[in-house]
């Protein structure tokens, strides 16, 4: 996490990543905010049936971590989200340690305006595999001195 980042200390290509581990506790945090209790994400029994053979992560539970990155690393809590788009390209598990990367992909200077592409990648036994890839505009709202 670093300090709130002005307009112009941002730059094309800069990137920022932290990672989580999706635990059960987690899960359970986010099963209960947002009221979604459907099978496949809380019933063992019916989630083993389906072709993933167990209970899946929430997709919106990726989309809140996006906040987190836009708002502690990328550009740092000097911004608000204007537009986010997700695509959710494969499931994550509970337990699972994911990685949430954001890099600057274009800037308007007329409107403070950033663009941040972000990805979610799943840590595996052999490596990472992608499970999202979105792009948000956020504003910067404020130049420090």
């Amino acid at each position: 996490m670093g300090k709130p980042k002005n307009f112009s200390e941002l730059s094309i290509g800069q990137q920022a990543s932290f990672e989580v581990v999706v635990t059960e506790k987690l899960h359970e945090s986010f099963a209960e905010l947002s009221g979604d209790r459907s099978p496949i994400h809380c019933d063992e029994k019916f989630s083993s049936s389906t072709k993933f053979g167990k209970r899946i992560g929430y997709a919106f539970l990726l989309t809140s971590l996006l906040s987190r990155l836009y708002g502690e690393y990328l550009p740092g809590g000097s911004s608000v989200c204007l537009r986010q788009e997700a695509s959710f390209v494969k499931p994550y598990f509970i337990s699972d340690k994911l990685k949430i990367v954001g890099k600057v992909s274009a800037k308007t200077e007329s409107t403070k305006v950033v663009e941040i592409s972000s990805e979610a990648y799943r840590k595996t036994s052999s490596g990472e595999e992608l499970v999202f890839r979105g792009k948000g505009l956020v504003q910067v709202l404020f130049e420090k001195n």
